[in-house]
């Protein structure tokens, strides 16, 4: 992971920080503020290690030097927002999005298209030619914001076990 890798934001009053291990502490807040979403996912609120196993996980062959943590920071310091990824996954000139969680109280108001907008702008200016991801199979808000926003089903994938659920998971994928 990379600290000072970050990518223009046009949010006005926000600024894109990159984060390691040692936020995790500060992540709090945002898992806090998302706890409907780590919920749905884990089967349970968050604790002291949901930030911190955002960065401990690492799809198949990737490793700490793959992963990006981004976090949105607001003019007052505090994160609103993360999207984490890993480069050349699953191939070559493909980044895969583990996760993107806005504050429950920016939601709805455009904040993830644009963050995702400016991310997907900056990817292309680094030669990347897709983005994919994996949808909760019972994240229905989740995959239309994805689809929204030009992704289409590649194929299902699961059981996957997360925390003390599993899920079925739909992996969508676009072209930059």
């Amino acid at each position: 992971m990379d600290k000072t890798t970050r990518f223009p934001i046009s949010l006005a009053g926000y600024e894109i920080e990159g984060l390691v291990a040692s936020d995790a502490p500060r992540l709090m807040r945002l898992y806090e503020a998302c706890s409907d979403y780590v919920l749905l996912e884990r089967g349970e609120l968050p604790n002291t290690d949901s930030a911190r196993e955002e960065f401990e996980s690492f799809p198949p062959s990737r490793t700490e030097a793959d992963k990006f943590v981004f976090g949105l920071k607001a003019v007052d310091g505090e994160l609103v927002g993360l999207l984490a990824c890993d480069r050349d996954y699953p191939q070559a000139g493909c980044w895969w999005i583990g996760l993107l969680m806005i504050d429950r109280a920016l939601r709805g108001q455009g904040v993830g298209h644009t963050l995702c907008n400016d991310f997907f702008g900056w990817l292309k200016s680094q030669q990347v030619k897709r983005v994919e991801l994996g949808v909760l199979a019972d994240n229905a808000q989740a995959l239309r914001f994805w689809q929204g926003l030009g992704f289409e089903l590649v194929r299902t994938a699961g059981p996957i076990g997360i925390g003390s659920k599993e899920h079925m998971a739909q992996v969508l994928g676009r072209v930059l």
